[in-house]
This record gives structure tokens, C-alpha cells and sequence, in this order.
């Protein structure tokens, strides 16, 4: 056993772990956080850590390192940040909740009328066999006590509580909205008779420790013994954090949400559920099940009413995700005679092309490098993270809440390769100039910045001097990764549109969803090629797509069917299998 002294900022940890032990399961197992997107595979550099022996500092990844020994380790201070999550969006839908409340006056029971109180009750409501078993108990002395004047809550045709009757005006019922994305947690508290937003909740992933994609995640599951359970467990505990948090800011009480609908991909909704995802990671690629699924809250120790409802709206595959099917309802391109594209960045990238005749989609793995997991000085959209970059005379730079800079995330990484590309420090091909590359046609303080750094030319941003986290610069590696996920995400819409036989000029609207989509500037990702230069006039941005149609189908039972009916019209196109991907993508590697 080796004794672990832990130190971050001003905080000091004594664990203790197992000689040959890995550190970073050692560190996260004690709720120690630290970044590491690629799932500690050795691939980001990310988690490094400065392993202090004596005298002497050495520089480590934690998931690359083995305890053999008593060890003093010092995190960096800046690995967590406030996230810049994108939370907006608006619902425009007729209310009529699957949730719906009717207060009843029952006859009473005499000798002459011995009907059973279930039977009875079940009578009124016009709802033979509504009530389930696990309130039948209690329904005996409701009754009584409320001389036989009850407020039915139900789901549907399922009674899911039988109260005491109340004043009609004061007759509140309530359910969240929940987007569930691979980084990111988004949930939005409404009052379900109104329809109003009463409460806002973001916060981080905390399955991330376990990667920062859901191959990661999915590796993860197979490979720990009781990985699926944890990781199931960790989201559930998000979902609880983000009830009590709504609770505490509003006068609701958890008793009185009755429904939670919640999106995301199709693995997260997996893992929610508790379901096996391995056979999604393996061709041909297909998940437990596609359809809408329906839990009971008592059941999965969910924190509302006992006998509430967790609604998972349909997949369409194992990439395609209810998210998907969420943000093509918050746009309406279902039911438009327009075609429409949508493309939502994510750390998964999904791709939707159609109208009312028919939708084809497919995902693309672009999201690790606009969300900053494969990029050396890259991060998610926290505090401190550049998001736009300037390059004239000068370079200059924003950062998230004007922070001191510690990173660049994705809005960033797009600015400032399409400037680099303007000023000519890279070429189409993305190869960057060397420092004996540049002369004198550059301004001084732009040639001062090009320098080598692992023996290939790198663009510094920030000096270590200005920065807690050392210095902030691209790379040539960098900029390979730009490449990568730009093609992909070119090569998608290619292949979408040649699947369609149609044309640019074809399509009418270019729908942006997520944060990504929303924070970028629309020229720059159109000048390197991720959205072609014929569609740049045509973006609109929609916000959380995904959490406003969450919002939509617990607001509505209409909408639904309208998701259900959206999986059924939309076809799915598997990129790996299509023989010409590859020839498109190469030829979309270039700026």
C-alpha cells in the first residue's frame, strides 16, 4: 500500500492505494478531479500531473503512471472551470401535457352499491385498469378522509396519485426537461398546466472522467467490472443533484413532478437506462432498442413523485440519438415543404438533411476536436477558454467571462485557424510555415509568435508568463485535427445531399444547434471548409435544439407522437459503409 499526497491550489488530499495501481483511477476513485478526455488511453495529455521527489520534479500523465511508491503529486490548479453551456432556446407548442389532473366526486359506497374503491374510482375517470398496484394501498383512506372528492394525478390512461381535492386555481403539476449531452447536463423546471419555465439548471458531465467521447465511455463499461453500473449511477446522481437544485429555487417540491423527459445520444440514453452499449461501439454498430421507452421513477431512484414518469423519446441508431430527433422538432424541417439541413457539433456530430417528405442523417466524430479534447492546449467551453481570435498587426484575443486564458475552445480553434489561413501562415494543405518560413512580410509581433515546439512550427497565443497553465498556442498537430473533423463534418453533408440527389442551391435553411454551432463565427467555419461557402447566407441558429424539443414533448403528448412519427420518416446513412466516403472526405481535407 503507497501513501499519495495529493495537492491542487491550496487544497491538500492524503489517499492511500495499491502498489502497482493506476493513478488516475486511484485519483478519481477518491472523487479527485481531473481531465482527461480520452478516457486515459495516453492520447490527449491532458491529465499530466508534477510528481514531486524531493528535491526533483518530474512531469507525468496520471494515466500513464504507475504507483510504485509513497508519491507527492500537484494537479494543476486551472483542470475545472465554469462551463459556457448553451441552455437557450424556446418552445412554441399548444400546451396539453401527457400529465393531466382531474378532481373527482365519487359516490359514496352504501349497502346497496359495494363496488371496491378501485373499481369505483377507476369508474369515474373512464379508465378501467388505471391504477396501478403500488397506490392501491393508500386510495382507501384518501377517499374517507376527503369524503370521497379526490384529485386524480395521471399519466396518459395511468393514474399515477390520488389526493386530496384542491382549489382548481391552486392546481400545480410539474416536469423537467432534460438534455443530456456527452460534456454537458441541461435541465429546465416547468410548470406543466401553464407551460411556464420556473428553473434552469447546467452543469458538466461527470461521466467525462471517463472520456470525453462515447467510444471512451463505451470502452469503459467493457472494460471495468462494474463500469456500466458506475457510470449509470453517476448520471442518475446528476439528474437528482439538478431536481433538489430546481426544488431549492423555486417553491416546487419534488412529490409534485410527475414527469421527466429526457434527451441526448443514444449511448447516453443507454447508460441512463442501465442497458449494455458494447454492441453500438461493434459493426454493425446496433443498440438494445430504438423505440420510445417509458420508466417509472420509483423504480431507477429518481427524486420526484415515486410514481412519475422518466420518458426517453425514440433513437434511430446507435450514433442518432433522441437529441437528434428533439432538435428536428425544435426547427419544424419535419414538416416543411423547404429542405432544410441541420447540424449540431457537438462532441458527436450529427447531420440531418430533408423536409416533410423524408429526413436522412448521419454522425460524424468531429466533436474531440472542436471541443478541444484532441487539440494540445484545447478545452471544453469554460471560464477562461479563448473563444475569438483577431490576427492583424497584432494577435489579440477574448476569453469566456474575460478570464486570464488557460486554454482555447472550439469557437476559438475555428478563429484562429481561419486567420492563420487569411494571413498566410498556413496553406490550403494545412501545412504551417516553419520559423525559417518566415520573413519579413509578416508584422513583428505575428513573426515573434511562430515557434517550434516538439520539433513541428506551433503559433503561440499566450506566454506562460500571463497564463497559469503555461503557454497557449496551435500546433501543426492541431491543425491536422482541424482537418480531420472539418472533412468529416464536409464529407457528412457531401454525402447527405448526394444521397438526396439535390444541390446547395436546393437547400433553403442551414439549422445550427448547440453550443458550438451557436458560438462560432459562421465565416470563419465557412472559410476552412466546415460548412460549405454556399450555405453560409442561409444559417440559422436555434439554440438548444435538443432541450427545446425535450421542452416541446413533455409541454405536449402531440409532440410525442410527432418524435415517434420523425424516427419512422428518417433513415439512416452509416458513413464507414459507404464506399465513397473516404475519396470525399480526403478531398475535403483541404482548407
Amino acid at each position: 500500500m503507497a501513501q499519495l499526497i495529493i495537492y491542487k491550489g491550496e487544497e491538500k488530499r492524503e489517499i492511500h492505494a495499491d502498489i502497482g495501481s493506476n493513478l488516475l483511477k486511484e485519483l478519481i476513485k477518491n472523487g479527485i478531479y481531473i481531465d482527461s478526455p480520452c478516457g486515459g488511453m495516453g492520447l490527449c495529455g491532458k491529465c499530466r500531473v508534477e510528481i514531486i521527489d524531493g528535491k526533483n520534479k518530474t512531469y507525468s500523465l496520471a494515466c500513464r503512471t504507475i504507483i510504485d511508491r509513497d508519491m507527492e503529486i500537484r494537479i494543476p490548479i486551472a483542470e475545472r472551470r465554469d462551463a459556457q453551456i448553451m441552455t437557450s432556446g424556446e418552445a412554441y407548442v399548444d400546451i396539453d401535457p401527457s400529465i393531466q389532473s382531474t378532481i373527482i366526486e365519487l359516490s359514496k359506497p352504501s349497502i346497496e352499491d359495494q363496488l371496491s374503491d378501485v373499481d369505483r374510482l377507476e369508474e369515474a375517470l373512464g379508465a378501467r385498469g388505471a391504477i396501478p398496484n403500488s397506490i392501491m394501498p393508500d386510495i382507501s383512506e384518501i377517499l374517507r378522509q376527503n369524503s370521497f372528492k379526490v384529485q386524480a394525478i395521471r399519466y396518459e390512461d395511468e393514474i399515477l396519485s390520488i389526493a386530496k381535492a384542491i382549489d382548481k386555481n391552486k392546481d400545480h403539476y410539474y416536469g423537467i426537461a432534460v438534455d443530456i449531452g456527452t460534456t454537458t447536463i441541461v435541465g429546465y423546471l416547468l410548470d406543466l398546466k401553464k407551460g411556464e419555465e420556473l428553473g434552469l439548471y447546467s452543469s458538466l458531465n461527470p461521466q467525462s472522467r471517463h472520456g470525453a467521447d462515447v467510444i471512451t465511455r463505451i470502452d469503459y463499461t467493457m472494460e471495468s467490472k462494474d463500469g456500466l453500473n458506475e457510470m449509470r449511477d453517476l448520471i442518475r446522481d446528476s439528474i437528482n443533484i439538478m431536481v433538489a437544485d430546481l426544488c431549492s429555487k423555486s417553491e416546487v417540491t419534488p412529490d409534485s413532478i410527475y414527469e421527466i423527459d429526457i434527451v441526448g445520444n443514444t449511448v447516453m440514453m443507454h447508460i441512463f437506462a442501465g442497458l449494455p452499449v458494447k454492441n453500438i461501439a461493434l459493426s454493425p454498430f446496433i443498440p438494445v432498442v430504438g423505440r420510445r421507452l417509458e420508466l417509472n421513477a420509483r423504480d431507477i431512484d429518481i427524486g420526484i413523485n415515486p410514481n412519475g414518469k422518466i420518458v426517453i423519446p425514440p433513437m434511430i441508431s446507435g450514433y442518432i440519438g433522441a437529441d437528434a430527433i428533439a432538435a428536428i422538432l425544435s426547427c419544424n424541417m419535419h414538416k416543411d415543404e423547404e429542405i432544410s439541413l441541420l447540424i449540431d457539433i457537438g462532441t458527436n456530430g450529427e447531420i440531418a438533411l430533408g423536409n416533410k417528405d423524408g429526413i436522412v442523417l448521419c454522425s460524424t466524430a468531429a466533436g474531440p476536436a472542436f471541443e478541444g479534447a484532441r487539440i494540445e492546449c484545447g478545452l471544453g467551453g469554460v471560464e477562461g477558454a479563448i473563444n475569438r481570435v483577431f490576427i492583424h498587426e497584432e494577435l489579440e484575443f477574448t476569453t469566456i467571462k474575460d478570464a486570464p486564458a488557460i486554454g482555447i475552445c472550439g469557437s476559438g480553434i475555428v478563429d484562429v485557424v481561419a486567420q492563420m489561413l487569411k494571413v498566410g501562415l498556413i496553406d490550403s494543405t494545412g501545412r504551417m510555415l516553419s520559423i525559417d518560413e518566415i520573413d519579413d512580410t509578416f508584422p513583428k509581433n505575428i513573426k515573434d509568435r511562430v515557434v517550434s515546439i516538439n520539433d513541428q512550427p506551433a503559433l503561440i497565443l499566450q506566454t506562460d508568463d500571463k497564463s497559469p497553465t503555461g503557454d497557449i498556442y496551435i500546433s501543426q498537430k492541431d491543425i491536422r485535427e482541424v482537418q480531420l473533423a472539418k472533412g468529416a463534418i464536409a464529407a457528412g453533408i457531401e454525402i447527405l445531399i448526394d444521397d438526396m440527389n439535390i444541390s446547395y442551391e436546393d437547400i433553403d435553411n442551414v439549422y445550427l444547434a448547440g453550443g458550438f454551432g451557436n458560438y462560432i463565427d459562421h465565416t470563419h467555419a465557412a472559410d476552412i471548409g466546415l460548412i460549405p461557402d454556399a450555405l453560409k447566407n442561409k444559417i440559422k441558429t436555434i439554440g438548444n435544439g435538443a432541450g427545446v424539443g425535450a421542452k416541446m414533448m413533455l409541454l405536449s403528448k402531440h409532440m410525442k407522437k410527432e418524435a415517434d412519427s420523425i424516427r419512422d420518416m428518417s433513415r439512416y446513412i452509416e458513413l464507414s459503409a459507404r464506399i465513397d466516403f473516404q475519396t470525399i472526405f480526403v478531398d475535403l481535407l483541404e482548407f
